[in-house]
């Protein structure tokens, strides 16, 4: 299915850029909400893409060990790149 690791990597960069992305725009979309609704995208944000983790190694259970750690690897830092950051809520206030 994928030759290399590198392939992999790349792979598991746009899942988790496309997954990421997708995470983000949910969670700007409701930042201005309440509690329970922010939450609530929040933690089904991350289930969501633990899910896609899952997934990604079930479909690749039958390659090479270093396939499987590049696409997972690369796609958790890729996700985690958005998570640094902060998303803008509201106005500075000098506190």
């Amino acid at each position: 299915m994928i030759g290399s690791a590198w392939t992999a990597a790349l792979y598991g960069a746009l899942a988790g850029t496309l997954f990421g992305w997708l995470s983000r725009r949910a969670l700007k979309r409701v930042l201005n909400s309440g509690d329970a609704v922010f939450y609530s995208v929040f933690v089904g944000g991350i289930f969501a893409r633990l899910a896609l983790l899952a997934a990604a190694v079930c479909l690749l259970r039958h390659e090479k060990y270093i396939i499987i750690l590049a696409f997972a690897s690369s796609l958790i830092m890729v996700q985690m790149g958005f998570e640094v950051f902060p998303l803008k809520h509201g106005t500075k206030r000098n506190t």
